[in-house]
């Protein structure tokens, strides 16, 4: 489907400034900007493309969002376990507060809050979901929360499922560092190639349901979803 739309000046100029500091007007605010003049075009396009991967059926018609989890809960899971490799990168990385956030209410609260009434529901239940299971991703992965492992982690998402979110977080990347900091173009883009051909080879993992299987070896997990044990730049 071809977009006829160009892209809204006003919103560019928002793209600008996350392009300029995007550590500080971060892409979340960006995907939150782009939905009032965005063209319907692309957003149809958006979850058709969804809506095409075969997973992708019965997960959206369940919605399931988890209960919160605890460390308690975590602590009892033995090690080699995703739980086990779970608790360690959120401890590690100084992220309990992601375990205590109700992710129910956050997608309640997008949808009463009327800042994104264009948004699909397909689109903003997947938004919440992949807010929650993201450390998962990265324990499964084997991708760590350094600027390398987040870069490559986003295309490892673009790689399995065409989301908005994912796609600005590289075009603000590949902006930046082509107008402001080309010091950052090789390892970037090093990034970029190998969580997007990481992505394309390993099965789908953005529809499962990782809390259940918090007690599963995760090299069973890793050949079950076709994730390779190769070792990964930190």
């Amino acid at each position: 489907m071809e977009v006829t739309k160009t892209v809204d000046r006003e919103f560019a100029e928002k793209f600008l400034k996350s392009v300029d500091t995007p550590l500080d007007y971060g892409v979340y605010f960006l995907f939150h900007d782009w939905w009032a003049e965005a063209p319907q075009e692309a957003i149809d396009a958006y979850v058709q493309e969804l809506r095409s991967i075969p997973e992708s059926e019965a997960a959206l018609k369940e919605r399931f969002i988890a209960e919160p989890i605890s460390l308690e809960r975590l602590a009892e899971c033995a090690p080699g376990t995703l739980g086990h490799g779970y608790r360690k990168f959120i401890i590690d990385n100084g992220l309990e507060q992601n375990l205590g956030r109700n992710y129910r209410k956050m997608n309640e609260d997008l949808h009463q809050s009327g800042k994104l009434d264009r948004l699909p529901d397909d689109l903003s239940f997947m938004m919440v979901r992949g807010f929650q299971i993201h450390d998962f991703l990265h324990v499964l992965t084997g991708y760590e929360a350094t600027i390398y492992g987040e870069l490559a982690l986003a295309a490892f998402y673009l790689g399995q499922i065409r989301n908005p979110y994912h796609a600005m977080r590289v075009a603000v990347t590949t902006s930046h560092m082509a107008f402001l900091r080309p010091t950052l173009i090789v390892e970037a883009m090093d990034a970029f190639v190998d969580g997007w051909s990481y992505g394309r080879s390993s099965r789908n993992l953005n529809f499962e349901r990782w809390e259940d299987e918090l007690d599963t070896p995760l090299e069973v997990l890793r050949e079950r979803m076709n994730l390779n044990s190769r070792k990964l730049a930190a």
